[in-house]
């Protein structure tokens, strides 16, 4: 069974092994801690050869305790420690304690053994390729008008001779292409597109201007690198604060007047709907197995 484990796994055992592995550690130093209780019998070498074979350790053996924190079995006037834990050497640094409680017993005669691990989580960072993103929002006014004359221009649209298939690769590749040079592309998860939304020229002026500063400080700590990063960051930290107040000025405008009715019921749909309870019942089978989608037919389900 220890075999079937996989290394990368981790691996604890637990139990009444009926034996004694002594307080000499002599011949397995490396799976035994030095400290427990009693003299070693055959039944402990062999729980140790075990051990050393899988390159585990009996972690009650790592700490030195009162005895009655080593007795785990009485019977009359006869103590003795046969329940024991194991775990892999490699996690010996991880086990904080490891102690039996005398006033609590698992069955008649048998104290409770406790260890105490404490394992750093890895969190695993997501992977996943930075999906590149037009911003397609940017596609009304001026911005809008030249992009119609870009693809205008520069798109197949004289071509002929060829199938639609292609001519349709074409013209989307040439709008893609065109929008991507106009509008600009944010790389990043989708959250992080929309909360850029605002920025303006000089906003990503200043933001450029703090990350070449940020490269030269990481490449080099001197002090006039230093100096001119905070310098950097200190104007980027202004100029997003200056458009995002001026962006939301000029919104709060917009929605003031009759043009603004649209996306403020706009606004308020998104907030009704991000309010909605997540376990709201959409769908639903009967009990012949058929899908229902009529309100009533779910309630009265």
């Amino acid at each position: 069974m220890v075999r079937g484990v996989p290394s990368g796994e981790k691996l604890f055992i637990g139990g009444d092994l009926n034996d004694h592995v002594g307080t000499s550690n002599i011949g397995f130093e490396g799976v035994h801690g030095g400290f427990d209780y009693g003299i070693r019998n055959q039944e402990g070498e062999d729980v140790l050869s075990f051990a050393l074979a899988y390159d585990m350790i009996v972690v009650n053996t790592l700490f030195k305790k009162r005895e009655s924190h080593l007795v785990t079995f009485s019977s009359g006037h006869h103590n003795s420690h046969i329940e024991f834990i194991l775990s892999r050497r490699e996690d010996m640094s991880a086990c904080l304690d490891c102690k039996v409680i005398p006033g609590e017993s698992v069955v008649h005669q048998h104290k409770i053994v406790v260890a105490d691990f404490r394992f750093r989580l890895c969190v695993q960072r997501d992977k996943r390729a930075k999906v590149a993103r037009t911003k397609w929002w940017k596609l009304k006014g001026e911005v809008a008008q030249t992009f119609k004359e870009r693809v205008i221009k520069e798109g197949p649209l004289e071509e002929g001779g060829d199938d639609a298939d292609n001519m349709w690769m074409k013209m989307a590749t040439c709008i893609r292409k065109v929008a991507s040079e106009e509008f600009g592309v944010s790389r990043g998860s989708r959250s992080e597109v929309r909360d850029t939304w605002w920025w303006n020229t000089d906003v990503q002026k200043a933001i450029k201007e703090k990350n070449d500063c940020f490269r030269r400080v990481y490449l080099d700590r001197i002090v006039d690198n230093m100096e001119k990063y905070k310098m950097a960051k200190k104007a980027a930290k202004q100029a997003v604060s200056e458009a995002r107040g001026q962006t939301y000025e000029d919104l709060y405008k917009r929605l003031g007047t009759k043009e603004g009715e649209k996306d403020i019921y706009r606004m308020a749909k998104i907030r009704e709907r991000k309010t909605r309870d997540v376990d709201q019942v959409k769908c639903i089978k009967d009990g012949a197995d058929q899908l229902l989608v009529k309100d009533k037919e779910i309630k009265h389900r």
